[in-house]
């Protein structure tokens, strides 16, 4: 199959060079668009509970705000008793009213809390007329866009912040720290792949595929995200993996290809197809496994989640494609011009080519393979061991930078107002038999069970439908009114200003906000933990309500029910992962005890690796260096199983790179140990190259300013790290010699002569 491939790719190989360049130009146009179409939180988990109340809110709650913005005043001198305050805060009122998707807001005339002790400060509560995030984070740019107009007078700062901003603002530091990270690392880069191969044309190429890469899938997300919500940390996840295995699976083609067309003493078009053959059929099998991870991150009900494996999944797709296509494509044109400047090349062969270091090296972790392996595997048990410890906090707005306008403006709310009523547990009620939810029945019912939330410790007010600090009665002599009027329709006949927004406009549904004693933004599940008790006690008591469907969700719900997503998926995640990547690699490698050690192995990296994540985020170590200005003392929570299912695959790579070239080596000798030595020298220089550059881009997005992508930076940099040198350097090896022809034991009644030919051509 890939010969025939190959064999159609070199004959075409014009228009297959031209139908590429073709792609690129709709890829620029996506990737400059992509911005506006990219959600920066998309952490919803759809069809749970917080999901559908939010739904309904949407759908049924016309006079309900779900969307809003907050505009912070502050003056050096000034209190906003003072013309000067009055001038500018009418200046704002002013816009806010004449916008046609704000409502009128909520100030400190209203809400005293909302201004500062000594007057200067003082912030205002913009609510917004959108019914979905996509309209709000329009309205919200609009509005923000005519409040930034006007001017600041001497001695006054203006912050605004909310989450259709926040998620605006994640999406465009995002964007910005993959650029600055691009910057910085292209060029060094490149350097490096001068050096690794000696010719400018030779290093130019993996640049090309990584760039390449990345652009494309970026293009094709756009086309993506108006069909599903697509996170922003998406396109830096993109451009991590498409650097990182573009460059990755190019180093190894483009090796390979040197190799045939040197010492195979083949042409230039044979050589292109002889290198798909071998070097496409290793970058098929890694490509798959990666995807294998990555798909794996579609299974939890999280959109952050799957918008990040399906952009992963693209990434790896089109690298994959354009590795099997475009590469031999333009080496069947370049052929020896690979080497170009060849006394550059020339230099790097006499420099490093004849020296058989990892022949040696290979022979000398042979020589004491027992040794070597108990400290190797020990040191990383030694850094496992602290996964124990691991904590996990949800994201707040604490992940972003402090110099960015929505964190400033948050904090200066903080100050203001303590107490978190931007976040509150909300709580809708709806009669199941269709009767008017202000019947009396209803609201008896609704207001007894609001009464055994209010006793909750954590509970500190409440506004709404019901209100359980006050008498029953009075919401019965309201609600008796409106029945006595025949509904609030009817009442608006003859009282056009009335307005009760806590019942939904079919007035078979209400909703109560119940504010928590969960001060600021503190890193806590405190308030994640009374939504639990509330619906536990729902769950328990359902017979005392038995007309009342009752749900409990709000914003602080959706850490609860993403963390519920995320952690009852992991073990089955972890299995499907550690048992279909065994399969693979077991028919693949013709082998039963090294796909074994091979998933034995990336599971100890990938847990060795949350050890050093704990020590740098959670314990603070070094936590400095990466520019953290304030140390979380957990992990995020999607983290561990992003990083999980990413780390496993790429860290089969370089062990598919390894052992498919020792497996041709000991096909053709019969000799264990020759065959791993010669199989390390013909892959060591290419896997520690390759290792290196992707530490180098994995590292770059180590120094971003969102504290999730450092994270993700931080822990594959430090994952193929593991991977190159302690486990493909010297764990393999040193087991292997142990291991002896055991290694390439394969029962008969698995031979399948089908699938071996296969995943043979």
């Amino acid at each position: 199959m890939l010969n025939c491939l190959g064999t159609w790719v070199v004959r075409y190989r014009l228009w297959v060079i031209a139908a590429w360049v073709l792609l690129l130009f709709p890829s620029l146009y996506g990737l400059s668009q992509l911005p506006q179409v990219l959600q920066g939180e998309a952490a919803t988990s759809l069809g749970t509970e917080a999901n559908q109340q939010e739904i309904l809110l949407n759908e049924d709650f016309p006079e309900q705000n779900i969307y809003g913005i907050d505009l912070v005043i502050l003056s050096e001198t000034e209190s906003v008793d003072s013309p000067v305050y009055q001038a500018l805060f009418q200046a704002y009122l002013d816009v806010i009213r004449g916008h046609e998707d704000a409502s009128e807001p909520l100030t400190y005339q209203q809400e005293s809390s909302q201004l500062s002790t000594d007057r200067k400060k003082t912030f205002l509560s913009i609510g917004l007329l959108a019914r979905n995030l996509n309209d709000a984070d329009v309205a919200a740019k609009s509005l923000s866009a005519q409040l930034k107009a006007v001017p600041l007078p001497e001695g006054f700062t203006m912050y605004l912040t909310g989450g259709p901003l926040y998620s605006h603002e994640i999406t465009t530091v995002s964007a910005k720290d993959g650029i600055r990270t691009e910057k910085r690392v292209l060029p060094i880069i490149l350097i490096l792949l001068i050096l690794a191969f000696g010719g400018i044309v030779a290093a130019g190429l993996p640049l090309l595929v990584g760039v390449f890469a990345g652009i494309l899938s970026l293009g094709l997300l756009y086309v993506i995200a108006h069909y599903m919500p697509i996170t922003s940390l998406s396109q830096n996840l993109i451009t991590m993996l498409g650097l990182g295995v573009g460059i990755d699976y190019s180093l190894l083609y483009v090796n390979r290809f040197r190799e045939e067309i040197y010492s195979g003493g083949l042409s230039k078009e044979e050589a292109a197809i002889a290198t798909l053959e071998s070097a496409g059929r290793t970058i098929l099998y890694s490509g798959t496994v990666v995807s294998i991870g990555l798909l794996a991150l579609l299974v939890p009900n999280v959109m952050f989640m799957r918008s990040l494996g399906v952009s992963g999944l693209l990434v790896v797709a089109m690298t994959v494609l354009i590795s099997l296509t475009l590469m031999p494509a333009l080496l069947s044109l370049l052929g020896k011009k690979i080497n170009f400047p060849y006394f550059l090349s020339n230099w790097t062969y006499r420099t490093w080519g004849k020296r058989k270091f990892w022949y040696r090296w290979a022979r000398q972790i042979m020589a004491r393979p027992l040794f070597f392996s108990v400290v190797s595997i020990g040191v990383l048990v030694s850094f496992s061991i602290l996964t124990f410890e691991m904590k996990v906090w949800s994201p707040t707005i604490q992940i972003m930078p402090e110099s960015l306008e929505t964190r400033k403006g948050f904090e200066e709310i903080i100050q203001i107002k303590p107490q978190n009523t931007f976040a509150p547990i909300v709580i809708t009620f709806k009669s199941k038999d269709g009767t008017p939810i202000w019947t009396q029945d209803n609201i008896e019912a609704a207001y007894h069970f609001m009464t055994a939330v209010n006793n909750q410790e954590a509970v500190a007010g409440m506004i709404g439908l019901v209100n359980a600090n006050q008498p029953l009665a009075d919401h019965l002599t309201l609600y008796n009114t409106v029945a006595a009027s025949g509904g609030i329709q009817t009442m608006r006949l003859f009282q056009p200003g009335i307005s009760l927004p806590f019942i939904s406009s079919d007035e078979t549904k209400g909703v109560i906000a119940v504010f928590h004693e969960h001060e600021g933004y503190e890193m806590t599940d405190y308030d994640a933990r009374t939504i639990k008790q509330i619906r536990d006690y729902r769950d328990l008591m359902a017979s005392h309500y038995p007309n009342l469907e009752i749900l409990v969700g709000g914003l602080s719900a959706i850490p609860l029910e993403m963390k519920e997503a995320i952690f009852s998926h992991f073990p089955m995640i972890v299995l499907f992962t550690v048992v279909v990547t065994y399969l693979l690699t077991m028919f693949s490698f013709g082998s039963l005890l090294l796909p074994l050690k091979a998933v034995v192995l990336n599971v100890l990296s990938v847990t060795a690796t949350y050890g050093c994540m704990i020590l740098v985020f959670q314990k603070g170590i070094g936590a400095s260096l990466l520019g953290i200005e304030q140390v979380p003392g957990a992990l995020m929570i999607v983290s561990p199983l992003i990083l999980f299912c990413v780390i496993f695959g790429l860290s089969m790579d370089y062990e598919i790179f390894l052992i498919n070239r020792i497996r041709e080596e000991y096909d053709a000798c019969g000799d264990p140990e020759e065959a791993i030595a010669q199989g390390m020298e013909k892959t060591g220089g290419i896997i520690t190259n390759a290792a290196v550059i992707m530490i180098l881009v994995f590292m770059g997005f180590a120094f971003a300013r969102l504290i999730v992508i450092k994270e993700f930076g931080f822990g594959l940099a430090v994952a193929i790290f593991i991977d190159a040198t302690i486990i493909r350097l010297m764990v393999v090896p040193a087991l292997m010699k142990l291991f002896g022809h055991a290694s390439w034991y394969f029962p008969k009644a698995l031979d399948i002569p089908v699938l071996r030919q296969l995943l043979k051509d």
